[in-house]
């Protein structure tokens, strides 16, 4: 049975919002690392900061792994629009466009989950 290439399959979708979403948490991450940092001479934030390291470090391979896979499966994230309401995402797939925008509330939600899995992952 053969995929038709004018739908995209559900785990296309999960594909491209995660390749969206852990840019955003690297971000993230970054900045709550610098904000931590002013505390660097108390050992639990340092514990933290070790911890977001990690994690941070973890996201690299994943979003190569996703490109590989969206390379496989001819997708191609097109455009990306963050505003105050969320995100909107133009994408290719196997020749057709299509696209999907999340609510703030739902990044949110999506990145809470992602990194709490990061860190099931890391115990």
């Amino acid at each position: 049975m053969s995929i038709n290439p004018r739908v995209e399959a559900e785990e296309d979708i999960q594909i491209i919002k995660e390749y969206t979403l852990l840019p955003i948490l690297l971000n993230m991450l970054v900045r709550d690392i610098d904000e931590l940092k002013i505390y660097k001479d108390k050992l639990v934030y340092n514990h933290v900061i070790f911890y977001l390291m990690e994690v941070e470090d973890s996201i690299y391979p994943r979003l190569q792994s996703l490109k590989t896979m969206m390379k496989k499966r001819d997708i191609k994230v097109l455009n990306t629009e963050m505003n105050a309401k969320g995100i909107q995402v133009e994408y290719k797939v196997r020749g057709y466009i299509h696209e999907f925008t999340m609510l703030r509330s739902l990044v949110k939600a999506e990145l809470m989950t992602t990194l709490m899995n990061m860190r099931r992952r890391l115990e």
